[in-house]
């Protein structure tokens, strides 16, 4: 195809800016609201608690909107799909700048619609119009998302601090109409490469069921998502209040949470292209090695009673460590082990909408137990067992073929 042939062009170069426009703002809007909480609790007036919502919400709308973006795919194609979502990820976050607790919540439901598509959107985008580069373009989003929340949480206290919180509302507004827009001048130039036909199973590959639900391999696929996605958005929602809970300074916890999101860079750069290159025994090490430093980062919680920084910094990175590894490889598997971008779009959405079903307790249970005791070992044991499903669950992944 002429346009496959030309694609270190202009057109492609803006692609890229796109991918990571598009990757940087599928976290941001919901990992940075947690910096600000206390600020929005008291412009609205309510108990910093009862905010938790705003992180809950999201997670609620991944589960219920993720399964649907496959079929979003199929009618109307990749370019306006993706028009689609990127709209309705600005009209959230804009109706968010109007600070009520009515605009707060429809902005959040909005933008939770807005990433599940993305989420899923994502690496259909990469197996459609990379096929032979799936390890490089799954590593430019993987890398924006994890670079984009970290950079959010370092500028966060600094902004708060010399022009307010609003200012962030206002940033987290700008990046979505720039991608908008972005896209929206590229779209007429590129071609359609969104194909809803389901191919023909071969003898050693599993039938493609139109319901994936039904897929049993498949499944192995939302324990993995759905396990490293409670890690992610408890350790989120809730590790700054523990940290405060020890007495640790705003500005620390600020730059420790960033260190999480750091961590994450240079497995998302790396992990992709060694996937697709590596051979399964280096896949099974590195499934391994995301759980043994999971589970040593559950240990350390049992002994969290300090304040230091150097604990609660390990304590980050082990989990950054851990937690990424696992992303960034159920989302390289979406398009490795699914013959087709329709196919690739419904495992991943799949996954996603049972995955973030999961995700959506964490916050809440964890809340629930940091209020009867924040120290309490009830929580960890619970963390212990995500961990290890998790690993199970990505040592089985590597060892099928095809879904």
């Amino acid at each position: 195809m002429n346009w496959r042939k030309s694609k270190m062009g202009i057109f492609a170069m803006v692609l890229v800016v796109m991918v990571i426009l598009v990757g940087s703002m599928m976290r941001t809007p919901i990992t940075t609201i947690p910096l600000i909480l206390g600020n929005l609790a008291q412009s609205l007036r309510v108990a910093q608690g009862s905010l938790g919502i705003l992180t809950t919400v999201p997670l609620v709308m991944f589960m219920v909107f993720s399964n649907f973006a496959s079929q979003i795919l199929k009618r109307m194609g990749f370019k306006r799909s993706l028009l689609l979502a990127l709209a309705i990820l600005v009209l959230g976050s804009a109706l968010r700048m109007v600070v009520t607790m009515p605009t707060m919540i429809g902005g959040t439901i909005l933008i939770g619609v807005a990433i599940a598509y993305l989420n899923v959107f994502m690496p259909s985008f990469v197996a459609a119009y990379f096929p032979q580069r799936i390890g490089l373009y799954t590593t430019l989003y993987t890398f924006s998302m994890m670079m984009g929340s970290a950079i959010f949480n370092l500028i966060t206290a600094p902004i708060v601090k010399l022009t307010g919180w609003w200012t962030m509302l206002l940033i987290l507004t700008v990046v979505p109409v720039l991608t908008l827009l972005t896209w929206g001048l590229i779209v007429p130039h590129l071609p359609e490469e969104m194909d809803g036909r389901v191919p023909t199973p071969t003898d050693n590959q599993a039938p493609t069921k139109t319901v994936i639900w039904q897929n049993k391999r498949a499944w192995c696929f939302l324990l993995v998502f759905g396990c490293q996605s409670v890690m992610m958005y408890t350790f989120t929602a809730w590790m700054p209040s523990l940290m405060a809970y020890h007495h640790v300074g705003s500005g620390i916890i600020g730059a420790i949470m960033a260190c999480f999101s750091l961590i994450g860079l240079p497995v998302s750069v790396f992990l992709p292209q060694t996937l697709t290159r590596v051979s399964r025994q280096t896949q099974v090490g590195l499934i391994l090695s995301a759980g043994i430093v999971g589970l040593g980062a559950a240990g350390m919680l049992f002994v969290q009673n300090t304040a230091a920084t150097w604990f609660w910094l390990i304590e980050a990175l082990l989990i950054g460590y851990s937690v990424n590894l696992f992303f960034v490889f159920v989302m390289t598997m979406f398009a490795m082990k699914t013959a087709s971008p329709y196919q690739t779009a419904q495992l991943s959405g799949m996954s996603q909408a049972g995955g973030y079903l999961i995700a959506a307790l964490g916050p809440v249970l964890y809340g629930m137990a940091f209020s009867a005791n924040p120290v309490g070992s009830a929580q960890n044991m619970v963390y212990l067992a995500i961990v290890l499903v998790a690993t199970v669950a990505g040592l089985a992944v590597v060892k099928m073929d095809q879904i």
